[in-house]
């Protein structure tokens, strides 16, 4: 197996993640949940990285496609369409609690001018 330079950089970049995300969590900047997601993909990263073959063969099968690296482009199309819209959705949550809190506050500013 040849190695290639982006088999010793991705994961060296990997660990480095890896540990500030431990680092974060012992902080308490991040909750468990981040850290255990935020772990996993990169160690996810660390291992595509060491065996980019094997798992482009296997995503290639899966989804039918013939050439892994087209492959590849489509599942990574996918999860960045999927995060998009979990982050549409978040940030749509954010809006109708800012609105609420925003009526809120509104709500109780007139009553104090009005008991004055």
């Amino acid at each position: 197996m040849e190695l290639r330079i982006f088999q010793i950089i991705v994961p060296l970049i990997a660990l480095f993640f890896i540990a500030n995300v431990i680092y974060s969590f012992r902080k308490s900047q991040i909750t468990i949940t981040e850290t255990i997601f935020g772990g996993l993909f990169w160690l996810a990263t660390l291992i595509f990285a060491l065996f980019p073959d094997f798992f482009s063969t296997q995503i290639a099968k899966i989804f039918g496609i013939e050439s892994n690296v087209n492959a590849i482009i489509f599942f990574c199309i996918g999860l960045l369409f999927f995060n998009q819209f979990k982050m549409y959705l978040i940030i749509r949550k954010q809006e109708k609690n800012l609105t609420f809190l925003t009526r809120e506050l509104a709500l109780k500013n007139h009553a104090e001018e009005n008991e004055v």
